[in-house]
């Protein structure tokens, strides 16, 4: 256990003693450096993406053909029996009394109104055309006969010429010579008048008289009567039978992919700085090294 101790003990003083050889290297660099233009190395943390590969459950959709049970419908004829109740129509003879209307002859005494016919005398004017015409003997004209033009045009005279026409010749002829004349006489006539006379007379009618009669009468009446008839009926029976059929199922998978997440990271920068905040940087890192003034590190680097 000593022993460990003293390890320890010496190796931290080799430390202490490479550690301030270090600060005073690096103290006369920055000395050194002061003149030209000073740079700062500073750990800043970044987020960067990553690309890893990674695996994931997936589902799929498959067609699958499967067996299952299905039903049908048969129709399956069956003997059954049943009850019914059947009407039967029975004759029946029965008595039924009846109303009957009968013609019977009867005499009635009337008026009735009786047209005569009587004449009456009647004095009217009437106005007749009477005819006054007489009998004249008129001197007409008449030509030459059928013979006498055919003389006349065939015959010509020693000039070559036709004869003139001779006088003309008229006959007596009786005409008729018509007169009207319109005169006005006083008639007396008879004239028929028709008027009604009440008589009085006897009149044989035909009276319906009603009277009541027993009939005879032939009627039905249905008489039930119950009846075990058989017939045959069709059941719908479920007949199982099997089928297949496609259905979809959906199945994992698994699948590999490349996914990209953000990471911190410490990445060191190079940052321009003053040349005397510089060297006041680094005594103060030597003084906190080796133990210095108390106080902040920004307070000693700034004062």
């Amino acid at each position: 256990m000593r022993l460990v101790k003293h390890a320890l003990l010496a190796s931290g003083l080799v430390a202490v003693a490479a550690l301030s050889a270090r600060a005073e290297d690096a103290g006369q660099k920055a000395a050194a450096d002061c003149s030209a233009p000073a740079t700062r190395t500073v750990c800043v943390k970044e987020w960067v993406p990553e690309h890893y590969q990674a695996t994931r459950t997936v589902y799929k959709v498959e067609c699958k053909t499967e067996k299952y049970t299905a039903y049908r419908c048969e129709s399956v004829p069956v003997q059954q029996t049943r009850t019914v109740t059947v009407y039967k129509q029975v004759a029946e003879t029965k008595t039924v009394p009846r109303t009957v209307c009968t013609c019977v002859p009867t005499v009635e005494t009337r008026t009735v109104m009786k047209k005569q016919v009587t004449c009456v005398p009647e004095t009217k004017c009437v106005t007749k055309c009477v005819s006054r015409g007489h009998w004249e003997c008129r001197e007409v004209e008449c030509g030459p006969s059928l013979a006498e033009r055919l003389h006349n045009r065939c015959h010509k005279d020693c000039c070559g010429e036709p004869c003139p026409p001779p006088c003309p010749r008229t006959k007596t002829v009786r005409c008729w010579v018509p007169c009207k004349e319109y005169e006005t006489h006083t008639v007396t006539c008879m004239k028929k008048v028709v008027t009604c006379v009440p008589t009085t007379c006897q009149v044989t009618v035909n009276k319906m008289v009603q009277h009541t009669e027993n009939v005879q009468v032939t009627c039905y009446k249905c008489v039930p009567e119950q009846k075990v008839e058989a017939y045959t009926t069709c059941v719908q029976k479920q007949v199982p039978f099997e089928a297949t059929r496609t259905v979809k199922v959906c199945v994992p998978h698994q699948e590999t992919y490349t996914a990209c997440r953000m990471v911190c990271r410490t990445v060191e920068k190079q940052v321009p700085v003053s040349p005397c905040c510089e060297t006041r940087c680094c005594k103060t890192r030597l003084r906190d090294l080796f133990g210095g003034c108390g106080g902040s590190k920004h307070e000693s680097c700034c004062n």
